[in-house]
């Protein structure tokens, strides 16, 4: 399942690896920050995807976060992949929420296989995934110059992912007590929180559990 992807021109990537997880798109420094870090890491091959949902869901969740702000949403991923109550891997976990076939194939004679179904909006857990809006991490501008401070929060997410995810130098422990929820307390109170057990308040976000 994938979001829509629209090409701007040619800063957005067009590699396998960001286009086999969620479907965000990535201009070409933010591409090259993804590449230099797993090579640093020396990430496997096959973790790539893993890392990119994990990474995506970090920068387009916590983004102005302090980066232990980006590990705490990291985390509550990471609790939920391990949980029942959810799938079993990142990527699913991610871009878990009720779908809808597309008017391209629904009601076609097409093989099940190439079926198009799309996240239903406003449905899902991690709410930048279906709010209809184009997913492109802006790391540079048009004219190449580098966004510094979405460039920095792009790298740190991706450092993250990998350290969350353990196919890196280094590992993160879980900084939120096992905390499978949050919210962003100076936007919403939803309306779950209620039954929810309290954990604590980490930078712009509400911890539960």
């Amino acid at each position: 399942m994938k979001k829509t992807i629209i090409a701007i021109g040619i800063l957005l990537s067009t590699s396998m690896s960001a286009l086999a997880t969620t479907g965000a798109s990535l201009t070409v420094q933010a591409e090259h920050i993804l590449w230099t870090e797993l090579a640093i890491e020396n990430v496997a091959t096959k973790n790539h995807a893993e890392v990119m949902c994990l990474a995506e869901n970090i920068y387009f969740e916590a983004r102005a976060e302090s980066f232990s702000g980006k590990a705490a949403v990291a985390n509550v991923t990471r609790n939920r992949v391990n949980d029942t109550r959810w799938p079993s891997t990142y990527c699913a976990v991610v871009t878990e929420g009720p779908i809808k076939e597309s008017w391209k194939t629904r009601g076609k004679d097409v093989p099940d296989s190439e079926r198009i179904f799309w996240p239903r909006k406003h449905k899902c857990q991690f709410s930048w995934y279906c709010d209809g809006k184009k997913d492109v991490i802006w790391a540079n501008l048009s004219n190449g110059q580098e966004i510094k401070g979405n460039a920095r929060a792009w790298r740190e997410s991706v450092q993250i992912a990998i350290y969350i995810l353990e196919v890196g130098t280094m590992s993160i422990k879980d900084n939120t007590d096992g905390a499978v929820y949050y919210y962003a307390h100076n936007l919403v109170y939803p309306y779950w929180a209620k039954s929810k057990k309290y954990i604590g308040v980490l930078g712009n976000h509400t911890f539960m559990k």
